[in-house]
């Protein structure tokens, strides 16, 4: 169910930007959860709000995995290119006050890549080899 939520309020968010007209490109989404109000709220790159959805009271769903599958099969339907969307394109879960906690959609020109939890510690595990080595 989440999941269905996710993508229409994707969907709507880009109808959103695209009614506001404001002669600039989309290069960034930026998706927050608040927790608080159990709601996720899309922003556009200038931090205008585009979209709010009440959650479902879920407990056990990941939001992070579940944004990143239903990103992935926005991605393969080919909803991102739009001639408003400027490439390189991202989609970021951030904090309130927009920083950003994890990328969970990258888009440029017809590539785009899904983070898998392969590369989630590789910066900490690069690290940790190069200090080992230096050692």
């Amino acid at each position: 169910m989440s999941a269905q939520i996710f993508e229409i309020a994707i969907k709507e968010s880009l109808k959103n930007y695209e009614l506001k007209k404001d002669g600039n490109s989309l290069e960034n989404l930026y998706l927050y959860h608040d927790t608080e109000e159990n709601e996720l709220i899309i922003y556009d790159d200038k931090n205008f709000l585009l979209n709010k959805v009440q959650l479902l009271d879920e407990r056990t769903f990941n939001i992070v995995y579940t944004l990143r599958q239903v990103l992935h099969q926005a991605g393969k339907e080919r909803i991102f290119e739009k001639n408003y969307i400027s490439k390189p394109f991202t989609v970021s879960l951030v904090d309130k006050d927009f920083a950003v906690l994890e990328e969970l959609f990258f888009l440029d020109d017809d590539v785009f890549k899904r983070q898998d939890s392969i590369w989630r510690n590789i910066e900490k595990d690069l690290d940790e080899f190069i200090e080992n080595l230096l050692k």
